[in-house]
């Protein structure tokens, strides 16, 4: 399987920068979210050489080298919200690519790109943060990308090498057509709503780690689980 899907119509990169934060219950935002366009970067397996991740903890690292957006994304982000964040600028929401025609509902997990010089394979959602709540200054936003699923999705770098704007983007191979990001997305807002894809997620070992470990706790413990009481707010 060889086939055209997209093409890059953006690249960012950043620097961790500090803010200090009026109206919120951390004083201070450290991060690189704040992503600025380039026209070429060079992909190594933790990422793009040219930037920088403020919580190597939660963000970065091999299985999450590289952060994909979606242009229809930020269409439905705008409509949601009416507001006019530009996907051309400055990243909203720290993504590294924003990318044509696809979206999360069709993008699976283990999914293995071609982009440019480099090859890729998508890992799991992104698990949204309070940062992206004091990064677009919107209260809400970090529930809603939740509950919405506006996340875009991560990916590990199987070949490095050069990515610039304007490259297609090339499925080479899909090995769990039933787990899109979408199904990922819904799943970890409720497991039980459609529990054989919880299972298959779970069984499925090209799900990144830090999702797979959410899920589980998810489904585990259902209405009882608080995990994100913390990071969403």
């Amino acid at each position: 399987m060889k086939k055209v899907i997209s093409k890059v119509l953006e690249l960012k990169v950043g620097n961790v920068e500090s803010l200090k934060l009026k109206d919120n219950k951390r004083e201070l935002l450290v991060s690189a979210i704040k992503k600025r366009p380039i026209q070429k970067a060079y992909l190594t397996k933790l990422g793009f050489s040219e930037d920088e991740q403020g919580d190597p903890l939660h963000h970065g690292g091999e299985n999450k080298a590289l952060f994909l957006f979606s242009a229809l994304t930020y269409e439905k982000i705008n409509s949601f919200f009416n507001t006019s964040f530009d996907k051309s600028g400055v990243a909203s929401f720290g993504e590294n690519i924003v990318l044509s025609e696809i979206s999360e509902s069709d993008v699976c997990v283990g999914d293995i790109l071609e982009i440019g010089e480099s090859v890729v394979q998508i890992t799991q959602p992104r698990q949204p943060c309070w940062k992206l709540s004091a990064n677009t200054k919107l209260q809400d936003m970090t529930k809603v990308t939740f509950l919405n699923g506006f996340t875009g999705w991560y990916a590990k770098v199987l070949k490095e090498g050069y990515i610039s704007k304007g490259d297609d983007v090339v499925l080479q191979k899909r090995a769990h057509k039933n787990l899109t990001i979408a199904k990922l997305n819904e799943l970890i807002v409720d497991p039980m709503s459609d529990e054989e894809k919880t299972k298959e997620a779970l069984a499925c070992d090209d799900l990144g780690r830090a999702f797979f470990a959410s899920l589980t706790k998810r489904y585990t413990l259902k209405e009882k689980d608080d995990q994100f009481s913390y990071y969403h707010t």
